[in-house]
This record gives C-alpha cells, structure tokens and sequence, in this order.
C-alpha cells in the first residue's frame, strides 16, 4: 500500500476514532462506541503500516561539516524536507541512567547491566523484534566526567554492537505523527540528519541502508576531510546557498530509485 492511500485510510479513521459518541440518540449509543473503539485499533494498526512505508520511502540525507547547520536549514524551511537529531537515540538511552552511576567512576563495567535494561525498552518503543545483547569491553573502559562522556559511550557501544542503522528507525518514528498531522503522501520523504560528529556521519552513510530506503546520502557541507571525500557519491557544497542547496536536493531527487 502506498504512503498517499494509507493517510487516506487515517483520515477516515480519525473521524469515527475523535467522535463524540454522547452527542447523538441514546439508543444508538452502543453502536457509537463500539465504531469509537474499532476505529482507536483501526488507527495503531494503519499508523503501523504508516511507519513502515514511511520507511520505505526514506532518502536519508546525512550532512556534516562546519556548514551543516546552514544547507539543513535551507533544506528544511526552502524545500520541505523532514529532519531529526540523530543523536537522539543515544541522548534518550544516557538520560536513563543516574549520574551518580556514571560520573567520576573508574570503570564504567556496571553500566552495561543498567544500559542493557534500558536498550531493551527502548527496542521495544520502536517496535525493533530482535537485537544483539549489550556486553561490556576492555575499549570502552574510562572515567566518565559528564553526560556528554556518557552519550559519547553510549553511541560507541550501540553502534558497535546493535548498529548504527537505529538512528534511522528512532528517526522515522520521531517523525510519524508531524508526518500524519501533516498528512504527508508522497512518494519520497527526504530526511536531512545533520551531525557534527564525523564518525556518526561515516557510519550512518554506509548502514542506514540496512533499512531498504530509497536512497542515502552524503553532503558535505564546507570543507571536507580526506575519509569524507573518499566516500563515493558524496555532494560536497562549499556555500551552502538556498540555491545550491535547491540544485543539490534536485540530483539527489533525480537518482533516488523508482
């Protein structure tokens, strides 16, 4: 089913889903409730079909250097694509966890039980079936000063050992409901991620196709190191200028897959 006929269906659900079943006849009341209710699992059941083929739909457009801020900006406000905080899932996972665990410890070992628990509520929030388990290494020993430190480790070890392809299912379903609100059905959804974090950047260029989007895209905003201009078909925008952003996404858009 295509993202334009299931917003279709959510339009038409939400009429009977928000109705005011006292307003009306009291001997047809029954009758209004049982439509109220079969519309709320109506809703989870097609909001669900919504996430996957939003998905589905995704071009992923990773963009980093010291000129991000401005081509997301300009992709944003100019030319309608959607954005997220790809640090999200990390910062949500480390703000789980009590400061007095982490901060000024030796060795951060423990963390992992507590970090474990947590990654599997989160999977569960975003509807991810299977996983593999958190186990502590010998690399990811420090001493924590700050919650920063905190995401930081947090990012290493999910990206070393789950994938750095959660961002994007965090991303889609922080998104789902200002898609639905508003009523977004078209065949793409360009999703702009901006991180200053060059490593993230890599890492989400070469796994959120685990995902089966239609595209994933490097921008290179400013300048460019040697590992970001090795990586094949990357845009590198020295002036992120409205116009240059507008021509960029229109390449982008002309060699997203059918």
């Amino acid at each position: 089913m295509s993202l334009s006929k299931v917003i279709e269906q959510i339009k038409a659900a939400k009429v009977f889903a928000e109705e005011d079943v006292n307003s009306g006849p009291a001997e047809t009341l029954n009758g209004r409730r049982g439509r109220k209710n079969q519309a709320i699992e109506q809703l989870k059941l097609l909001k669900n079909q919504y996430k996957t083929e939003l998905t589905e739909t995704a071009v992923f457009i990773v963009v980093t250097g010291e000129k991000r801020a401005a081509f997301a900006t300009a992709a944003v406000e100019n030319f309608k694509c959607f954005t997220a905080n790809p640090n999200e899932v990390y910062e949500d996972l480390a703000s789980r966890i009590p400061p007095a665990l982490y901060q000024g410890k030796e060795s951060v070992a423990g963390l992992f039980d507590v970090l474990g628990r947590h990654l599997e509520d989160k999977a569960q929030e975003l509807g991810i079936i299977g996983y593999p388990q958190m186990i502590f290494r010998q690399s990811y020993r420090a001493t924590l000063k700050s919650k920063e430190d905190l995401v930081d480790l947090v990012r290493t070890a999910i990206n070393d050992q789950v994938g750095p392809e959660i961002v994007g299912i965090q991303t889609v379903n922080s998104l789902l409901d200002a898609a639905i609100k508003e009523g977004h059905g078209a065949r793409v959804t360009p999703i702009v991620l901006s991180t200053d974090n060059e490593s993230l950047a890599l890492s989400l260029e070469k796994s959120l196709g685990r995902l089966k989007p239609k595209g994933v895209y490097m921008v290179v905003a400013g300048k460019g190191s040697k590992a970001l201009k090795a990586v094949e078909g990357a845009f590198f925008v020295k002036d992120p200028t409205p116009e240059v952003v507008e021509q960029t996404l229109k390449t982008i858009s002309g060699s997203v897959k059918k």
